[in-house]
Formats: C-alpha cells, sequence, structure tokens
C-alpha cells in the first residue's frame, strides 16, 4: 500500500530530515515509527500527506507517485487518508458535531447522511447528549476521540496518527490504542509515530525505528 523507494528530504544548509529511507508497508499492517525528535517520523507524515515533497526518490500510495500527484488531485487523494495529530487540532469554536462533520462538509456529502454519520460517531465515541458542545469542555482523551472520529468519518484505507497519546494520561492513552488496534483488525492500514516505548511492546507489531533521518532497524516486537 505505501512504498518509499531511495526517499531524501533535505531542508536548509543542507541537513537531511530523511537520508535514503526506503520501506514498504502492506495494506492492513499496523506499523510504528518511532526515534527521538528529529528523526524523521514527522517528515515521512508530512510527504504522505503530500504537505512536503521527497527531494529525491519515489513514494508510492496503492500504487499512485504522490511525489508528482497534480495539485488538482492531492485533495482527493487526501481524502482516503485519516490524520490523526498529537495537539488533536480541532476548531475550539465549534461544536463536537461540527469537529467531526468537517470532512464530509467539505466533501459535499448530502445534510441527512452528515447528520447520521456523525451521530453514530459521536455514539461510538461515548459523547451522546454533548455534540453541541465545543471542544474546550472535554478532556485530553475526549479530545483526541473526536480527533479520531473526525480522520475516520470518510472511511479511509489508510490511517495515521503523529504521536496521538503524547499529551494523555496512561489510561486514556491506552484507551486511544487499543482503538487503533481494533480498527487494523477490521481492516485499516494504521501507521503510527511513537516516543512511547512501553506501549509499543505492549501492542507488539512491527516497528521502524529512525535516527538522524535514516532508518536504523525495521522488526516486529
Amino acid at each position: 500500500m505505501i512504498k518509499f523507494n531511495h526517499v531524501y528530504k533535505i531542508f536548509e544548509r543542507d541537513i537531511k530530515a530523511l537520508d535514503d529511507i526506503t520501506f514498504t508497508v502492506e495494506k492492513g499492517e499496523l506499523v510504528f515509527l518511532t526515534g527521538p525528535s528529529g528523526a524523521g517520523k514527522s517528515t515521512i507524515f508530512n510527504l504522505l500527506y503530500r504537505d512536503e515533497h521527497p527531494d529525491m526518490g519515489t513514494i508510492l500510495v496503492e500504487n499512485t507517485d504522490i511525489a508528482h500527484l497534480n495539485a488538482s488531485k492531492v485533495p482527493f487523494y487526501r481524502r482516503k487518508i485519516g490524520f490523526v495529530f498529537q495537539d488533536f487540532k480541532l476548531l475550539f469554536d465549534r461544536s463536537i458535531f461540527d469537529n467531526i462533520a468537517l470532512p464530509l462538509v467539505i466533501t459535499g456529502s448530502p445534510k441527512e447522511y452528515i447528520k447520521r454519520t456523525v451521530d453514530m460517531a459521536i455514539k461510538n465515541i461515548g459523547l451522546e447528549g454533548r455534540e453541541s458542545l465545543n471542544p474546550w469542555h472535554l478532556s485530553g482523551g475526549e479530545k483526541q476521540k473526536v480527533a479520531l472520529a473526525r480522520a475516520l468519518v470518510l472511511n479511509p484505507p489508510l490511517l495515521m496518527a503523529d504521536e496521538p497519546t503524547g499529551n494523555l494520561d496512561e489510561e486514556s492513552a491506552w484507551n486511544i490504542m487499543e482503538t487503533f488496534v481494533n480498527l487494523n483488525k477490521n481492516g485499516i492500514t494504521v501507521l503510527i509515530a511513537s516516543h512511547n516505548k512501553e506501549m509499543i511492546k505492549r501492542v507488539g507489531r512491527r516497528v521502524i525505528r529512525l535516527e538522524k533521518g535514516r532508518i536504523v532497524s525495521d522488526a516486529l516486537v
């Protein structure tokens, strides 16, 4: 599903954010990216989301060369990706309902479908009766659940999560991680960037470790 082939990303002053990165993530895998800050995890995510372009190499997602994807096609490509951020990226001037509904509104879904889909998503994350509140009223774990529901509302085949448990207490973090595992069991390909060694070990899946923009290990734990 995802194939990085000899990918380089170079920033100012010849800093190699990614240095000859090659790996493949098969459809239906759950894979962790780990390593110290600045190792290249977020750069890989930015490339996959087409926020950045590689300086060298190719990136294939479902056999599409996204590095050379026409700009007009990028919004349609992104509909196939759910992205969960460490800092949630919620709109705090809008309700929980409106936050989750946003991707459906952007893609022009019918109002009846939006209402039905978002109501079900809110039920699934246990926030029934609170849909009119804005995110200020939620705990960190609840905010992350809303962010996850929004990421999944278009039923994407690929879910990416950048340090999704970094701002959560241990119980909330594990609840979120269990959700990722269950989504993966249902067929979604999941790519998670995380520093949390205990959590990674507990889940027990494939781990790609990066240091200074290079892959230093790629193995099951």
